[in-house]
């Protein structure tokens, strides 16, 4: 993952948000149940929240990198660039703080399904992304806990999981 661009990363995690119904979507998801659904087999996605809290168990295959948005947005390129200019985020895997990427507003395409709530519809939506975003090498095997924390204007955005990685590659 560290090798895709900033585009690539973020077209394909909206995409990913976006390929599950609100019922079962890995960000609506109040507990971790869903964070499994519709993973790639390249990397270990992980979601914030659509605003608020949320506690989450997750167990993540080793040998993945995991990636997520601490705070993001779509929309025009100036909308973008007005909410990442208020955004703030810090993350912690156990005690340690983990580098926070910004991601400047980029063209993304969100390929979602009937229903999805990041842009409710099937097709191809072509917007702009950004936010500020975490990008993990494989994570090693183990527990661990990993806290979210974002915001932008009046978004709050605080999550924590409890990870279990297997130990080994998957």
């Amino acid at each position: 993952m560290a090798e895709l661009g900033t585009g690539e990363i973020q077209s394909r995690w909206w995409s990913w948000a976006a390929s599950s119904a609100a019922a079962t979507n890995p960000v609506s998801d109040t507990d971790g149940r869903f964070c499994a659904e519709n993973q790639p087999a390249d990397a270990w996605y992980l979601a914030g929240t659509f605003g608020g809290k949320a506690e989450r168990r997750c167990a993540v295959p080793a040998g993945r990198p995991v990636v997520f948005p601490v705070v993001n947005f779509t929309g025009t390129k100036a909308e973008c660039a007005a909410k990442l200019a208020e955004a703030q985020g810090k993350v912690l895997l156990d005690t340690a703080t983990v580098m926070v990427e910004r991601m400047e507003p980029t063209a993304i395409e969100i390929k979602g399904v009937e229903g999805n709530p990041v842009t409710g519809k099937a097709g191809t939506v072509k917007t702009y992304g950004c936010g500020l975003w975490v990008r993990l090498g494989p994570v090693p095997g183990g527990t661990g806990t990993l806290s979210i924390d974002g915001t932008a204007g009046s978004l709050s955005v605080a999550v924590t999981y409890e990870l279990e990685v297997a130990k080994g590659r998957v």
